[in-house]
């Protein structure tokens, strides 16, 4: 059996690698029962459990001024899975000060461990499942402006 790993990079202090077994095991796991709409499969019904995508992040000391809002609100994360498919959501939409979405990097799915599938990106806010990354193999934080 596999074992899949991400790497967090990019405006990043320290970037990192990191298997599902270092995600589960390193952070707090949280559960989040979704449904979502699937453009393959229509309407989809699970549950995750793993940590927060920026619990997970703010380990590799994100390039930005944690003291300043508008510092904060403008880094964008790209997240791609083995298959080429990404996304991109704004630090902002995760930040508690923020939209504090509870963004997960998925463990487990219905009680699956998928530490040889890779991890998953869950935002469990979305009604469509687009933003659903699976196997999840990067994780690249960018600044979308110089600070004025």
């Amino acid at each position: 059996m596999g074992t899949s790993r991400l790497v967090v990079v990019g405006a990043v202090d320290r970037p990192v690698r990191l298997s599902v077994a270092d995600l589960r095991r390193r952070w707090p796991a949280r559960e989040a029962a979704v449904t979502f709409e699937c453009a393959t499969s229509g309407s989809r019904r699970h549950t995750f459990r793993g940590p927060l995508l920026r619990e997970v992040v703010v380990t590799a000391g994100p390039g930005f001024d944690a003291a300043r809002r508008k510092d904060r609100s403008r880094f964008l994360l790209e997240v791609t899975g083995e298959d080429g498919h990404a996304t991109v959501l704004s630090w902002a939409e995760i930040d508690e000060d923020f939209g504090n979405a509870p963004v997960l990097l998925a463990t487990e799915l219905d009680g699956l461990e998928l530490d040889s599938l890779g991890s998953q990106l869950v935002v469990p806010t979305d009604h469509c499942g687009a933003r659903y990354i699976s196997g999840i193999t990067r994780i690249r934080l960018t600044a979308a402006a110089s600070p004025g």
